[in-house]
């Protein structure tokens, strides 16, 4: 075997080249297949190869090497790969890649491990597939900081532009939860993929949980600016109002001109931050410019510039542009719900009840049935008691008897029966609300009889146990509290109401209720009991800290407060001060409100005005054709 073989190095190494193949690289690259005898007598050839120290046998096995790789005889390639190592034992490359050629085998990567380890020791500038491979292989041997080392280096020897290189890194990085040094992978490679989405939702988990927001939303915008969608803009301004940098997010929103789904997006996003932020005067304005001016027109755009109409008492523009949002987005979509029922509103303020009743139904059918007790409401303040009532009973029946389904579990089944328990306590509190309204109706009606006056005082009654019974099962609704106190002071029940109205004066701040209206309608009843000059004291200063709470928040002043406010100077004696409050209240607000011409028409008397003393009692009798007051002073009998 020693004569072949240095047959083999010295002359007939050209055959191991693909001789029988002919010598052009032209033949070479399309050379078929050895056979399978010749493919087992060059691998038996090539061990026999002297391994000592010679250049030229290690240059004629490296591409002996190469060329056995391209006919696919990767044995034969291997142990070439071995011997031009061997022949060249300081060559960095070669050992290398045999390295390499050891670790294509399952199993015996701690042997590819060792090569890979000698090879590094080796002189000659490291490549980044080499650090790759020590990455490698220190990750199948367990070593997570010589893996980081080295893939490490491999990316810093690549220029970072190794994609392959850097998502294998990122994989190591996932396993052993190196989210810091991953974030910087993850930027690496963003750029190289197109910001692809599946990675780019990743690198934004990432910086999230290491806290790192603003990070995070800038990302979006260098997403956006690299692909143009603009869903990554509209995430982008999102992420800017959470961060309070609404300056920016405001330029961004100016420049929307458009009526896509994103474009919608980033103009929704500006309104709610001006709605909680409690700035929706510039929100209206703005609102107002994107619709009318950058012709954003969406349905939902419709549909929030009609409720800022209604906030802003643009009435017939909220008509408009309400009903057009809830005639163009989906049937049963919650905003066409809250568009109706902003409608039926609207209606009943203008004593449209007919049109009122038609928008509760229609939002009662948006809502799936769910809105079933605002429609009774609506029934009720459209004076359809009858049908209110109907509804009302059907609705509490079958509050009453729900039972949950057998197969819940038992936290589901918890949670089942506390909702059907609020829902039966919200069905009682708008039968109360309903009752107190007929009642009230009757009661203001100036010409109800006795019979008429007993039903409305049975009606506030059974409004009473409906509201106590509530508060039995929730003592936290403090709405409902104001509402007893309410109308116990209509049954004159004045100890009990009072009580009441203390206890919710020294409750913590609540949003169900505001403080103002308890202290004027606390203070209200008092000067108008005028029971001791104490009292009606008491009073005047309560209506007083109700008005300046207003004036704190920059409200307008309640025209309500005024008549209070007025009404406590009269009670003072103090009538040239209470004539200048009450006419600083707006009439047509209160006009159809008894109780303001009957103040009125009390002050004017006792300043000897009687012309207009005269003017506002004939008023207060057309609306109380049996009023004590204004026929006394009128000169006119009881009918």
């Amino acid at each position: 075997m020693r004569f072949f073989s240095s047959i083999l190095t010295a002359v007939t190494f050209s055959f191991l080249l693909g001789a029988c193949a002919g010598s052009s690289a032209k033949k070479e690259s399309t050379a078929e297949p050895l056979s399978s005898v010749d493919s087992l007598v060059l691998k038996s050839a090539a061990r026999e190869i002297d391994p000592r120290t010679n250049m030229d046998l290690a240059h004629q096995a490296f591409i002996g090497a190469l060329e056995m790789e391209m006919r696919g005889e990767s044995d034969v390639a291997e142990v070439l790969w071995q011997k031009a190592s061997e022949a060249d034992p300081k060559s960095r490359y070669l050992a290398f890649a045999y390295a390499e050629r050891i670790a294509s085998h399952k199993g015996l990567e701690p042997l590819a491990l060792e090569q890979a380890q000698k090879a590094n020791l080796l002189k000659g500038t490291p490549r980044a597939s080499e650090y790759a491979l020590l990455a490698e292989l220190y990750v199948n041997d367990g070593k997570a900081d010589s893996a980081r080392k080295y893939f490490s280096l491999a990316a810093d020897s690549s220029h970072n532009q190794d994609m392959p290189l850097l998502y294998d890194y990122a994989l190591f990085l996932e396993a052993i939860k190196d989210h810091k040094e991953l974030v910087r992978v993850y930027a690496l490679l963003l750029p190289q993929v197109n910001y692809i989405h599946s990675l780019l939702q990743r690198q934004i988990q990432l910086l999230f949980t290491l806290k790192k927001d603003s990070a995070a939303v800038a990302l979006f915008k260098e997403a956006y600016e690299a692909t143009g969608d603009k869903s990554l803009l509209s995430k982008h301004v999102q992420g800017l109002v959470v961060l309070k940098k609404i300056k920016e997010a405001k330029a961004i929103a100016d420049t929307v001109t458009g009526s896509s789904e994103d474009d919608e997006s980033i103009v929704v996003d500006m309104l709610t931050y001006f709605f909680d932020a409690g700035k929706r005067k510039e929100g209206y304005e703005f609102l107002k410019k994107k619709y009318y001016e950058d012709q954003v027109r969406t349905p939902l755009i419709l549909n929030f510039l009609g409720h800022y109409d209604f906030l802003f008492e643009q009435l017939d523009s909220a008509k408009v542009h309400l009903k057009k949002a809830a005639e163009l987005l989906s049937e049963q979509s919650n905003y066409v719900v809250e568009a109706y029922r902003v409608l039926t509103n609207i209606a009943l303020r203008q004593n449209e009840n007919a049109l009122a009743v038609q928008y509760a139904e229609k939002m009662d059918s948006a809502s799936l049935g769910s809105s079933k007790p605002m429609l009774a409401m609506t029934y009720g303040f459209a004076g359809e008691y009858k049908k209110a009532y109907t509804l009302l009973d059907s609705l509490l029946g079958a509050w009453s008897d729900w039972k949950p389904s057998a197969v819940a579990g038992k936290e589901s089944m918890a949670a089942l029966r506390e909702n059907a328990e609020r829902s039966f306590r919200q069905i009682q509190n708008s039968y109360a609300r309903i009752l107190t309204l007929e009642a009230r109706k009757i009661e203001n009606d100036g010409m109800s009889d006795t019979l008429r006056l007993a039903y409305a005082k049975e009606n506030r009654v059974k409004a009473h146990l409906f509201w106590e019974d509530i508060v039995r099962a929730d003592s936290s609704m403090l709405n409902v509290r104001m509402s007893i106190a309410m109308n116990l002071e209509r049954l004159e029940r004045y100890d009990e109401s009072f009580k009441i109205f203390e206890s919710l004066l020294s409750a913590p701040e609540n949003e169900q209720i505001e403080r103002e209206d308890v202290l004027n309608y606390y203070g209200y009843t008092l000067i108008d009991l005028n029971r001791s000059p104490e009292e009606v004291e008491l009073g005047y200063n309560m209506v007083l800290q109700a008005m300046a709470i207003d004036e704190a928040a920059g409200k307008k002043t309640n025209d309500a407060y005024l008549d209070s406010k007025a009404w406590g100077l009269y009670r003072k004696g103090m009538y040239d001060e209470a004539l200048k409050v009450m006419l600083m209240a707006d009439s047509e607000m209160l006009g159809e409100d008894y109780v303001y011409w009957e103040h009125l028409a009390a002050i004017y008397g006792a300043l000897g005005k009687k012309q207009d003393a005269t003017k506002a009692y004939k008023k207060l009798l057309k609306m109380r054709p049996n009023h004590s007051e204004a026929l006394k002073y009128l000169g006119k009998k009881k009918k």
